[in-house]
């Protein structure tokens, strides 16, 4: 039940801090929004299989929310620098 909530919300997270740096870099519009939510729905799918594959649902935990984390302060960074431009 654990890897299924890590895949489930951890797989969510992490497809949602990718759409966002996404969405950052390519500044304001709809066409960054759009990229970045295509984004994040190719990555859901391989962040749920990669939950299933790891060896134990604690990695699976740290692994996408590590992952979820370094992009999210990549797009505040992002943000921050004025890369939105």
């Amino acid at each position: 039940m654990n890897r299924i909530a890590a895949a489930i919300v951890g797989g969510y997270l992490f497809a949602s801090s990718g759409g966002a740096l996404l969405s950052a870099l390519n500044g304001p519009g709809s066409d960054a929004m759009l990229g970045g939510a295509l984004l994040g729905l190719a990555l859901y799918a391989p962040a749920i299989i990669w939950a299933f594959a790891t060896r134990s649902a604690m990695r699976a935990w740290a692994g996408l929310l590590g992952a979820s984390f370094s992009l999210a302060v990549l797009t505040a960074v992002a943000g921050a620098t004025g890369a939105v431009a």
